[in-house]
């Protein structure tokens, strides 16, 4: 799996967004989810503790960029 860019925390690669350490992994058909009532990503990873988020929503724009809303 091709790591398309690497940050501090967060990677991108061909699969989709992932900590550094593959504890965290959001497939790449998953990055434009939301719930229509505007819940995204960014919400979910503000409540962790551990998220480092300036780095998680360098990598969230890099694979939104990536793979386009269809």
């Amino acid at each position: 799996m091709a790591t398309l860019w690497k940050g501090s925390q967060w990677k991108v690669t061909s699969a989709g967004v992932d900590t550094l350490d593959d504890k965290y992994f959001i497939a790449k058909n998953r990055v434009h989810e939301d719930d229509g009532g505007g819940w995204t990503w960014e919400d979910q990873m503000e409540e962790k503790g551990w998220v480092d988020m300036a780095d998680f929503r360098r990598a969230m724009t890099f694979a939104r960029a990536k793979w386009p809303k269809k």
